[in-house]
């Protein structure tokens, strides 16, 4: 009985280390389906770090040189929000807006994903969009520079 208990334990507990993909389970896109290789999922996931993340550290991981020493300067999550986004929240949720469909993106070098925010910060309901530019550099989507979509 003993043993069997064990086995069912560490079944479960390799099935379960075996199961979680990608970044901390990302599902988003259309049936939570999005593929990892796309600037959309990159610019999901660098939105998330920098919003739900304890610290900057995979936020400048996702970022360029040039993007990521700027991130580090500001060394810590809000003031990455209030000074690079000039948007803080406490919660968030993120999607790319849709009609940014890219065909083909695994060719492309440079992609520019518009990108709707949606949190709560002291309680309020806000909703921002904002652009963010990636490239590729060696095979893997970084992002580049963030703005305002709507100036």
């Amino acid at each position: 009985m003993k043993k069997l208990f064990i086995v069912v334990v560490m079944s479960f507990l390799v099935l379960s280390a075996c199961s979680k993909s990608g970044e901390d389970g990302v599902r988003t896109g259309k049936y939570g389906m999005m593929s990892e290789d796309t600037p959309q999922y990159r610019a999901v996931v660098f939105l998330r770090a920098v919003y739900n993340d304890d610290n900057i550290d995979r936020a400048v991981e996702m970022s360029t040189k040039r993007l990521g020493r700027i991130i580090k300067g500001f060394h810590t999550n809000k003031n990455v929000q209030r000074q690079l986004f000039s948007l803080r929240l406490d919660t968030m949720n993120t999607e790319p807006v849709s009609g940014g469909s890219m065909l083909f993106s695994e060719r492309q070098e440079k992609a520019d994903i518009e990108m709707k925010i949606i949190g709560y910060y002291e309680g309020d309901k806000i909703t921002d969009l904002k652009t963010l530019s990636l490239i590729k550099v060696s095979g893997d989507w970084k992002v580049d520079k963030v703005s305002n979509t709507v100036p």
